[in-house]
Formats: C-alpha cells, sequence, structure tokens
C-alpha cells in the first residue's frame, strides 16, 4: 500500500525516498524548514515532510538541523527498512542482562566522579562505586539536571546538549473488539492532529485490533495540552473520520506522554539548527564517564534502537581500554 501511495502522490514520495542530489547542501545553521523552502519544496511537500519525516524525527520542521537531517537521508548503513520484535523488546533486554547484577528501580541523584573512579548516589541513600560508569541518561534528564554530578560535567558537554533538545512526544493507544482498518492495511498517515497511526495487531492471530497514534513536536504540544481524555477523544474522532466510521468505540484507551515522565522528559533527542555536530560532542568520553544512549551515535542512527545498542558497545569497549590502560 505504501509503494501504491508514493505513486498516486508524487509530493509525497518526495518525503520518503529523499533524493536530494541535485540540490545543495544544507547550512550548518540552517533549519530543515528554511532548507526545504530554499530549494523550491511546495507547501504539499513541506504538509507531508511534517506529517510523516518530522514527526518521526520528533520536532517540528522549524526546530530541526537540515544538516543532521541530511546526515540521515544519505546512510544506509543500517537497511531501508523496519523490524519489529514480535515477542517485545523485554525479550532483547533479558538476553542483554543475563547474569548480571541489575538493579531496577533505582533512580540515581548524585554522581561524584574523578580521578578516583565513581561513587553514585541513589535518591534512596544506596551507594555504589566503580572505577567507571556508563552515562545514559536521556538528554532531557540531563538537561533538567536531576542528577547532580560532581564536578560539573565538562562546558563541551554542556555545550553539546545546548545543541539537542528532547523532543515532546506521545502516543495514544486504543483496542478495538474487532478489526476497523482495512484489510491489508497495517498503517496510516492522517491529515489532522495525530498524523502517524499503525497497528501492533497487523500480522497477528487476533480477534481485538490495537491501534496506536504517534504525534511529536506542535502535534504533542496541541494533544498535551487537552490533558489525557480530551487528547483521546481528539485523536477517536481523527481516526474516526479517516476510516469513515463515525460509530467506531474503543473497549480501552489511553495516553503515553514520554514529556512528563520525568525519566525521559521528552521522545528522544534532536539536533537543532546549527547542532549537526553535538550528538558526537556528547558521546566523547571523559574517563572515569562514558557516554552512551540514542542522542550519542551519529545524527542516521539516533532516536533508534540500533543506535543506541550499538552505542552501549561503543561505551563498554571504551571502558574496556580503559580500565586496562588508565594512564592512556
Amino acid at each position: 500500500m505504501m509503494a501504491e501511495a508514493r505513486v498516486l502522490y508524487p509530493d509525497f514520495d518526495v518525503t520518503r525516498s529523499w533524493d536530494l542530489s541535485h540540490a545543495p547542501q544544507p547550512e550548518a545553521d540552517e533549519s530543515l524548514e528554511t532548507y526545504l523552502r530554499r530549494i523550491g519544496f511546495t507547501e504539499a511537500q513541506l504538509d507531508y515532510t511534517q506529517r510523516s519525516f518530522a514527526n518521526a524525527a520528533c520536532e517540528t520542521l522549524a526546530h530541526l538541523s537540515a544538516r543532521s537531517c541530511a546526515d540521515e537521508w544519505e546512510d544506509y548503513g543500517t537497511g531501508m527498512s523496519d523490524h519489529r520484535v514480535l515477542d517485545g523488546y523485554n525479550h532483547i533486554h533479558g538476553y542483554l542482562a543475563d547474569g548480571l547484577n541489575i538493579r531496577l528501580n533505582v533512580p540515581v541523584a548524585r554522581i561524584d566522579w574523578g580521578v578516583g573512579g565513581v561513587r553514585v548516589q541513589a535518591v534512596d541513600g544506596t551507594i555504589f562505586e566503580g572505577d567507571s560508569a556508563v552515562i545514559t541518561l536521556p538528554v532531557g534528564v540531563l538537561r533538567d539536571g536531576a542528577v547532580r554530578f560532581t564536578p560539573d560535567i565538562p562546558d563541551e558537554k554542556r555545550a553539546a546538549l545546548e545543541g539537542l533538545s528532547m523532543g515532546p512526544a506521545i502516543k495514544l493507544i486504543f483496542m478495538f473488539d474487532q478489526p476497523v482498518l482495512p484489510n491489508g492495511i497495517g498503517a496510516l498517515y492522517s491529515a489532522g492532529c495525530p498524523p502517524m497511526w499503525w497497528s501492533p495487531s497487523f500480522g497477528r492471530d487476533t480477534d481485538v485490533q490495537v491501534i496506536t497514534a504517534f504525534a511529536t513536536g506542535d502535534y504533542a504540544r496541541e494533544l498535551e495540552a487537552l490533558g489525557e481524555d480530551g487528547a483521546l477523544d481528539t485523536a477517536l474522532q481523527v481516526l474516526r473520520d479517516e476510516l469513515d466510521c463515525p460509530d467506531i468505540q474503543p473497549v480501552a484507551a489511553r495516553w503515553i506522554n514520554w514529556t512528563a515522565d520525568p525519566y525521559s522528559l521528552g521522545g528522544y533527542s534532536v539536533a537543532t539548527p546549527g547542532a549537526h555536530e553535538a550528538r558526537l560532542a556528547l558521546a566523547q568520553p571523559t574517563p572515569p564517564l562514558f557516554w552512551a544512549g540514542e542522542a550519542t551515535v551519529k545524527n542516521a542512527w539516533a532516536a533508534t534502537v540500533h543506535g543506541a545498542l550499538i552505542s552501549g558497545q561503543r561505551a563498554a569497549d571504551q571502558v574496556q581500554q580503559f580500565l586496562l590502560h588508565p594512564n592512556l
């Protein structure tokens, strides 16, 4: 169906292929909106870009670095398709954590670090000490200062964080006791807010159908202002209008508002105009602290599960080298 939509709507196809090989490169401090207007994007193409690409990138066009977006368009190192873990992401975590001493639900209040190693104090007063630590706190939490570093992290890290933001993101999840999407349709873009919808039930043998709506940037800000009930009602009406099914009613519904979650304070990292190198700066090791998480990989891999995984492998290698050769 996606291939058919791209043929029927050339303006939409432009925002999926991103074949801009004949266009000039973005300026370092240019927003995605400014850049696309400069190279001649029409209002229709800008609208499709906002609803699809920018919404997936977790911000509005005006708040995205055009240079970082261009990095993504030109990097196919991880393939061209999305993949889903049918049994849930917890199976990945369980596999990676096998045999390790993992403590859950232990929020950190303070990290003391220096030549002598690292001392971490949890909110409940528990102390953890080690030769090094890998910091994977989300950009929103690092910027908020909820976790205190003593001494403070270097100025270069603060500068990198100033160039990154944590895009607002909301998921609205509806469960219906029967399929409501047309046969063969697993996802759709809508003209309203929220703009992006998909069904995690697609391809599964089940009598119910779960449909997820995803909204970021100004879409998320608009929904957040309505509160959970108002956002769910608004989104349901958008779905009814898109499907021309005015009477569909979910048996359950809820929202997940990452912007209000104190452990994330947003969806995922966004490189703002002029900050296309901020993620690499955030990734630089500052022994005995090492840095990982989706915000510390190159622009093309940020905001993804594989990016987070790769960043952890990189940080682990750096820790190993540090412990073997602490004076280098």
